[in-house]
């Protein structure tokens, strides 16, 4: 089950690899760090502590030991026939010089200690590279895959001929083992085994010849908790922004339902005002009503003053502005003249035919007259003072 994690871990690794990202995030990262001040930036994310142990190029078992956190310069150089003691008193001061946390110690291998193959290899083995390259390791060396430790490094990949092109370096255990045991002695932790483009000053070229069960776990200690504090602040902000819009929707349901109320109030105040106007032009009904035309009650008594004694009335209708009346006299046409001596009646006509009475020997007649808007009757004073 283990092996079967690591061998994920790698075809994930090699896959990561292999895609432009990494690429992109150092061309990123770059491109921002240009514009932080150095100060800033090495206060904010100081570069990875690490410690270079460059053997003799004449395998002597000298090493010199390089500080690479900044410019690399050298800090020692451990002789193979000092005592262990001695050098693992030096190396402890070493690593007390450090004070953001233990350093990444990357043993650094020269050219003539390792073993360079550039491969083209089909694209297709790409995902389970690492096997492919143990597997035919004797076709393209002189060593089996257990004889020696390696690492590849995908230089490009070419679409149209569906091939990669790789990096391979290898080197033999022989070479490695006594040189780890050189660095345990005086006390070092190697995390990387690397390859050196350069001698003065070296440059790693970033392999990592260790297999993975045998790489101790490093972990950059001020890198760490800048990246915790960074995602502290980001998981602060998130909950500012939460709550900021958990407050915002809390605002937004207080002020809709302040609306909802208002709408309502509003809406109860619309309708009292329907009600008022309605009760108001109720009111004024009678009013208006009156100020249109006079009542019938006054009407009635109009014709009762008009008409003379031997006049008497038998059907008195109002129809709007439409007065009907019948009735029986001595001499109906007068009627005509004496309504029309009224300002309240315009217009007096006999309608129908006049017809005598057998029992009273009296004319009845049909009269209609039009009732004038606004009249107003005359008063039984003012008559009695013409009089």
């Amino acid at each position: 089950m283990q092996q079967l994690a690591e061998n994920l871990r790698e075809r994930v690794r090699q896959r990561y690899r292999a895609t432009p990202i990494p690429a992109f995030l150092s061309w990123w990262g770059s491109e921002l760090g240009a514009l932080v001040p150095e100060n800033l930036s090495r206060r904010l994310m100081p570069p990875k502590p690490q410690l270079w142990l460059v053997p003799a190029e004449s395998g002597g078992g000298d090493f010199r030991i390089w500080r690479a956190d900044g410019e690399p310069r050298v800090l020692d150089v451990f002789g193979a026939g000092e005592d262990p003691k001695l050098l693992q008193s030096r190396w402890r001061d070493i690593l007390a010089e450090f004070g953001d946390g233990s350093p990444e110690v990357r043993l650094c291998l020269h050219e003539d200690q390792v073993l360079a193959l550039p491969l083209e290899l089909p694209a297709a083995v790409e995902s389970n590279l690492d096997q492919a390259l143990r597997f035919q390791l004797d076709q393209v060396s002189p060593f089996r895959a257990e004889q020696v430790v390696l690492d590849h490094r995908i230089e490009r990949h070419d679409q149209a001929h569906n091939r990669i092109e790789v990096t391979l370096r290898i080197v033999p255990n022989e070479v490695l083992e006594p040189l780890l045991a050189r660095a345990r002695a005086f006390g070092a932790v190697v995390h990387a085994v690397d390859t050196l483009a350069g001698e003065e000053p070296p440059r790693p070229e970033g392999f990592n010849l260790l297999p993975e069960s045998r790489r101790p776990r490093y972990v950059h200690a001020r890198a760490r908790f800048n990246m915790l504090l960074g995602v502290g602040l980001v998981v602060a902000l998130g909950l500012v922004m939460a709550q900021t819009v958990v407050l915002r929707e809390r605002t937004l349901a207080g002020l809709q339902a302040q609306a909802d109320e208002l709408r309502v109030e509003a809406r109860r105040v619309m309708q009292l005002q329907q009600d008022f106007e309605e009760t108001l032009m109720a009111a004024n009904f009678l009013a208006e009503k009156r100020a249109s035309q006079p009542a019938a009650i006054e009407l009635l008594d109009e014709v009762s003053r008009r008409l003379p004694d031997d006049m008497w009335l038998q059907q008195f209708q109002l129809q709007g502005r439409d007065l009907r009346i019948q009735g029986q006299a001595d001499g109906s046409q007068r009627i005509i003249g004496l309504l029309d001596e009224s300002e309240m009646f315009d217009s007096p006509e006999i309608t129908g035919a006049i017809s005598i009475d057998p029992r009273t020997g009296q004319e009845r007649f049909r009269s209609q007259v039009r009732v004038v808007a606004g009249a107003e009757p005359d008063s039984p004073a003012a008559e009695g003072a013409d009089s």
